[in-house]
């Protein structure tokens, strides 16, 4: 005996013939797929100075969005950064060196008031770029790869000195494409154990 708000839809009689057409109309339209065929990947164009590629960054606590960072040695890009974490973030691009340097610069500014600070000097012979943002902000920033990049003994990185973030393993490896985007370098491996200022 059904209960009171019981829902119960008729059933229809189906014979055998009319399920299996059923059955080969449903794989053939999954097959075909609704929206048609896959288009071909978009075409990579490395960046110049009067058409900078667009690569975005996004910054959370505490890690970076994408996980590997893909440019073209001397091509211009106009970096989006956007922070959508909680706190201060930054945007290191360099090799490791200039990675470590930020990290020593930084270590300074521990408990500054009104918390992080992030206004350090460029380490000596720095050619990346470092952009900060707070949190909720967007930088754009227009900067041109180094023509000798892809040959940094130690690889490229993007990393987060603020205090702590470093640490907490805010960075990923940079990895270097031709004009074809294809990887030019291998992609760096980021230490399990991150290297310290002081090599230790």
């Amino acid at each position: 005996m059904p209960h009171h708000g019981d829902v119960h839809t008729p059933r229809l009689p189906v014979d055998r013939p009319t399920l299996l057409a059923l059955a080969m109309a449903t794989t053939t339209l999954a097959s075909c797929g609704a929206s048609g065929p896959t288009p071909p990947p978009t075409p990579f164009t490395p960046g110049a100075s009067s058409a900078p590629r667009n690569v975005i960054v996004q910054m959370y606590d505490y890690r970076f969005v994408p996980e590997v960072i893909d440019l073209v040695p001397g091509e211009t890009v106009n970096l989006q950064v956007i922070d959508g974490g909680l706190v201060v973030h930054e945007a290191v691009l360099g090799d490791m060196p200039a990675q470590l340097a930020w990290e020593a610069a930084e270590a300074a500014t521990v408990g500054a008031p009104p918390g992080p600070t992030p206004l350090v000097s460029p380490p000596p012979g720095f050619d990346g770029t470092r952009i900060v943002a707070s949190s909720g902000q967007r930088v754009d920033v227009v900067w041109t790869v180094p023509a000798n990049a892809a040959s940094a003994p130690s690889g490229w990185f993007l990393g987060c000195h603020i205090p702590g973030h470093w640490e907490k393993g805010m960075v990923v490896p940079v990895r270097f494409v031709d004009s074809a985007g294809q990887p030019i370098a291998s992609t760096p491996v980021i230490p399990s154990i991150l290297p310290t200022p002081s090599g230790s």
